[in-house]
């Protein structure tokens, strides 16, 4: 009888561990295939944008969405991968998260369109990008995206850490959908060029921002009390991961205002068509990290660390996969896509592919530092990795144009896996090849997932629902 019971035991204890890695694969899954539907209406809007306004017009475009998205990254405090962590972990109530973000989106807006307004209005801004070429109806229309912006990015974290991770896909799904429909009436029925390109960006953000408070609602209310204690944790934690945040924001679009400053903005626009190709190779370790930032916290330190580097083999050699084939497409498909006027975008396209499959494995190391508790890990590669982009976009760009911004971020995106790698390692004691090498066991586990799609065989048991 005893033995029975002891199998009986390892029984349950391996559907428990089935069920797990099921529940895992079937959100990162489900995520992976929103990114696509985003990638697929992303791209959509991405060739009206290009074809309709063209290099200088794209250009125009792509600084002036930069500049709120750099407020809301910086002034952000980290509070959206808080929400996350705190929400996940239980340890705040959601009403309070909730209440928290709406005080906080609304505090952060007023300060951050102030000293915009003051940055502005003295010059610096115009000074350094060259603003003052470009019509300033465009700049201050790009302003009223800020507050939306900021209160989406926490509330859809809010859903992240409540694990609803449908919700989170879909609201990422809806924004693209409502940009590319609204592109469509102002850019093609209407003709309204960069300014309808603005507006559309900014109608989206309303649109989609509007529908989570809708959700949320349906089941918290939303009553507005500030809580100090929540803020203090909110931001303790987020601020620990945030400076890294900051640094690795910046590796990604630095380059794009140095560009407008060295060369112009049709330069930005062409080298944004590379960007757009290039970034889509992040879909997959995108997906992974979002889910396994959420769940990494309630694993044991083992589970966790076999698990990290499970995902980083897989990561790398989807990742280098596909890299080879966009390697053999690049010129075909940004000619039949976005014109001719964009073929100078295949070669800086070509040059950042290494660096972006080297910054996709670094994804998946950093969200396992944050579902661990410790942000902050990451942060010490996105700062050495800035450092290094920063250096060499000043002196590449000068020199080869938009092929030495690619090169810069090529070399910082591949120190910065390095980085991240090399503190994984430390703390996991896993070994560098486990890491990066593909193992005929891994190779086992396609067909498995495959089967698992084509059976409609994704099921939690009641212990798993229970547990979650």
């Amino acid at each position: 009888m005893g033995i029975e019971k002891e199998k009986a035991y390892y029984k349950m204890k391996q559907d428990h561990k089935d069920n797990k890695d099921s529940s895992i694969s079937k959100n990162i899954l489900m995520t992976f295939t929103s990114r696509i539907l985003v990638i697929l209406f992303g791209i959509v809007a991405s060739v009206i944008l290009a074809r309709v306004l063209g290099p200088t017009g794209k250009g125009i475009y792509s600084l002036i969405i930069l500049i709120p998205s750099v407020i809301v990254t910086v002034g952000s405090f980290g509070i959206e991968i808080s929400n996350v962590y705190l929400l996940g972990s239980k340890k705040c109530k959601l009403m309070d998260v909730i209440s928290m973000s709406f005080i906080f989106s609304v505090i952060i807006s007023i300060i951050s369109i102030s000293l915009l307004f003051l940055v502005y209005h003295f010059g610096f801004l115009q000074d350094f990008i060259n603003l003052n070429k470009i019509n300033n109806i465009y700049f201050w229309l790009a302003v009223f995206s800020i507050f939306p912006s900021f209160l989406l990015l926490f509330l859809n974290n809010i859903l992240l850490g409540q694990q609803k991770i449908k919700l989170y896909n879909l609201v990422n799904i809806l924004e693209k959908v409502f940009f590319t429909i609204i592109v469509v009436v102002f850019l093609i029925f209407l003709s309204q060029g960069v300014f309808g390109a603005v507006m559309s960006y900014i109608l989206s953000i309303l649109l989609v921002t509007i529908f989570v408070i809708w959700v949320i609602r349906k089941d918290t209310p939303i009553q507005l009390s500030f809580n100090k204690s929540v803020f203090i944790k909110a931001i303790k934690y987020g601020l620990r991961g945030h400076i890294g945040n900051i640094a690795q924001f910046l590796n990604y679009r630095l380059d794009m205002f140095l560009i407008v400053a060295f060369i112009g903005p049709s330069a930005l626009g062409i080298y944004t068509i590379s960007i757009l190709i290039a970034e889509k190779l992040w879909l997959l370790p995108t997906a992974i990290s979002t889910i396994l930032f959420s769940k990494i916290s309630s694993l044991r330190e083992v589970a966790s660390n076999k698990l990290t580097s499970r995902v980083a083999r897989h990561t790398i050699f989807i990742m280098f996969i596909s890299s080879l084939f966009l390697v053999l497409i690049s010129k075909p498909l940004i000619k039949g896509l976005f014109g001719e006027e964009f073929l100078p975008s295949v070669n800086p396209l070509l040059i950042l592919l290494p660096g972006i499959v080297a910054l996709g494995v670094s994804k998946v190391f950093t969200a396992d530092f944050s579902g661990r508790g410790s942000p902050e890990m990451g942060s010490y590669a996105s700062f050495i990795s800035l450092f290094v982009n920063i250096s060499l976009n000043i002196w590449l760009i000068p020199l080869w144009g938009i092929s030495g911004a690619a090169f810069a971020s090529t070399i910082s995106y591949t120190l910065a896996m390095a980085v991240t790698m090399y503190e994984f390692k430390i703390t996991s004691k896993e070994k560098i090849k486990d890491l990066l090498i593909i193992k005929l066991q891994d190779l086992r586990d396609y067909p498995k997932a495959f089967n698992k799609i084509k059976n409609g065989t994704w099921r939690i048991n009641n212990e798993k629902k229970k547990e979650d």
